[in-house]
């Protein structure tokens, strides 16, 4: 009778028996908390009515969800922007107070160590909101997709948000990197050179070399999954993290196995295909191949980029209910925020390369004027 009362013949697919058949919505119902007609309590703790309470409040709970995840994300761009900073103007005071000689040795040494772990609490931040939020988020709404194999009621979605934490997090390694870079060059310089101080570079700088390589290794694979997903401005900013680790490996004579004349060329493709997304990062490119190019390295890798890519990390929490919005490729969006999906954008035709053509290498003069000579065409 609460069936045919709630017409949830209107929500599910229900057998002649009264048997929900697994997965199948047919529509969102939109009837409010339902009641008995009796005795006005609600179905809150029948399970077999439940999932209709719930199903009105899919989409707002969704949306609720992906507000919340840019909220935190925009709040981690902010705390690493400051913590770069706060690094770069304090690395002079710290390699002042580092203190030559044996007796200086752990002294320096705890210094280093401490320095060395201060982006560490935003990359725990940020791992640990990405695994125990994002990811779990991520693979339900999958598997509510498979449930309700409805695709006007819930599609399948492309999510950016798990690679946008990573990148994230290995933004906060490359200053990490860079920094420890600098102060092992600071440590060579410290006179005397003495045994300790000596050792401490060199722990440093195999440390420095073990982590470059391993994160030229993870980003590759980042990069390969921002590819798959269509995440075209992750895709640029994840090459150009990888791109200063493999910098960093230069400096100190190491080969990092990066193809660079390749990955160049893919981040100028990007660049020049998705001019609203990846082009955003145009000059911060230019910049960097010029680097690369000269086998130098910039004093700060955060100098490189642009006041307008980093713009995009506030964005994400400003987001208005009511306005999410998904792109060709399935990406989530803020309509309020921006005009079009900030992760691939509109591409744009690339114009098809033509190899220049040798004409003296492929006319012979003699038959072209033997051929207008049989078509009869006069001469002056």
């Amino acid at each position: 009778m609460l069936d045919i009362f709630w017409a949830l013949k209107d929500t599910y697919k229900i057998d002649k028996n009264g048997v929900i058949e697994c997965g199948a919505v047919t529509q969102l119902p939109n009837f409010g908390i339902l009641r008995c007609p009796d005795c006005w309590e609600t179905s809150r703790n029948t399970v077999r009515y439940e999932l209709a309470n719930q199903l009105q409040d899919l989409t707002t709970t969704i949306e609720q969800f992906y507000s919340k995840i840019g909220r935190k994300l925009s709040e981690l761009y902010k705390d690493y922007s400051h913590t770069e900073e706060l690094l770069c103007h304090t690395f002079p005071a710290f390699v002042r107070n580092l203190k030559p000689g044996p007796l200086g040795g752990k002294h320096n040494q705890r210094a280093i160590w401490d320095r060395g772990n201060t982006m560490l609490e935003i990359q725990q931040k940020a791992t640990k909101f990405r695994d125990d939020i994002v990811t779990p988020f991520e693979h339900n709404i999958a598997r509510l997709v498979d449930l309700v194999k409805n695709t006007d009621i819930l599609a399948h979605v492309v999510s950016p948000f798990r690679l946008r934490y990573d990148l994230v997090y290995f933004q906060c390694r490359l200053v990490t990197l860079e920094d420890a870079l600098q102060v092992y060059l600071y440590l060579l310089k410290l006179v005397p050179a003495d045994q300790h101080t000596s050792i401490i570079a060199e722990g440093l700088r195999i440390k420095i070399q073990e982590q470059s390589v391993g994160e030229v290794l993870s980003l590759g694979r980042k990069i390969t999954a921002s590819k798959d997903l269509h995440l075209k401005r992750v895709e640029v900013e994840l090459r150009i993290i990888q791109l200063g680790v493999h910098m960093i490996l230069k400096k100190l004579d190491i080969i990092s196995g990066l193809n660079v004349s390749a990955s160049l060329s893919n981040i100028h493709e990007l660049i020049r295909g998705f001019p609203d997304t990846a082009g955003k990062l145009l000059r911060t490119f230019i910049t960097l191949r010029t680097y690369v190019n000269n086998g130098t390295i910039p004093a700060r890798f955060a100098d490189i980029y642009t006041k307008d890519t980093k713009e995009l990390g506030p964005l994400f929490k400003q987001h208005k209910m009511g306005t999410l919005h998904y792109c060709v490729h399935k990406h989530p969006f803020s309509g309020s925020t921006f005009v079009d999906c900030p992760e691939c954008g509109k591409e744009v035709a690339l114009p098809i390369h033509q190899p220049q053509v040798n004409a003296h290498k492929v006319l012979d003069p003699n038959a072209f004027i033997e051929h207008y000579r049989a078509m009869g065409a006069t001469w002056s």
